[in-house]
């Protein structure tokens, strides 16, 4: 068995008030190794897009169980998992001293980017070597009736990529503007990201708390819904 790794060194930027990684820096390495993964293999960002597909993210789970800080280093982990129909599985993982700390799960459909069609697992090789997905269970998230309306956000230049919407790394610090993060920090979360948010355009977003774990849905200018997340919080 042999995963794609890459190692590197949680810079001091990545790191909260806290001193502990973001969900979204921690979110952006594993996505970066599987980015360097698909490169390596001829299927870099631009290529894909000379072909006239995109990878676009659907579902994601990730947890962590400890706190990561500045200047740790790490091994991202990543590996394609058995596919079928439309959905493109990928498992991450995060190493520190040879320990997993970190788990990922996700769900990529892959579009083509002439007549927004879905293109199917069978229909697109991607040349690598596909394993067992993790033992991470990615359920579809049942968001609450009676969530409250907390806020807004809006979509400004730091939050956007070459597609010109939000990129799926910046929504963990979307939530996180409404969670009680002073010494705490996240420990799972799930996202389901159903519209994009486009560039400039402002989110409503709603929250309640169940037990342990937050709800979030974000609807966009439209009444569209644009992501749904479960979270939950642990001490640091």
């Amino acid at each position: 068995m042999s995963y794609f790794k890459t190692n590197l060194t949680v810079d001091i930027h990545d790191v909260d008030y806290n001193g502990a990684a973001r969900a979204s820096s921690l979110m952006k390495y594993i996505q970066s190794a599987a980015q360097a993964q698909l490169t390596e293999n001829g299927m870099s960002y631009d290529r894909l897009r000379e072909m006239n597909r995109a990878f676009i993210l659907s579902r994601i789970k990730m947890e962590f169980t400890d706190t990561v800080r500045a200047y740790e280093p790490l091994t991202a982990i990543t590996f394609p998992a058995t596919s079928r129909g439309y959905s493109f599985l990928r498992c991450y993982k995060l190493e520190r001293d040879n320990a997993t700390i970190g788990r990922a799960v996700s769900i990529w459909a892959l579009v083509d980017t002439e007549s927004r069609a879905l293109v199917k697992v069978n229909d697109f090789d991607l040349g690598l070597e596909t394993y067992d997905p993790l033992d991470l269970p990615l359920s579809r998230i049942i968001i609450p009736k009676d969530l409250d309306t907390v806020g807004a956000y809006t979509v400004t230049y730091g939050d956007t990529d070459q597609n010109g919407h939000m990129n799926n790394t910046r929504y963990p610090d979307m939530y996180s503007h409404f969670l009680p993060l002073k010494g705490k920090r996240i420990e799972s979360l799930s996202v389901s990201y159903l519209n994009e948010a486009p560039a400039g355009k402002t989110l409503t977003v709603q929250m309640r708390k169940y037990e342990n774990l937050y709800y979030f849905r974000t609807l966009r200018h439209d009444g569209r819904i644009n992501t749904e997340a479960e979270i939950s919080l642990c001490d640091i």
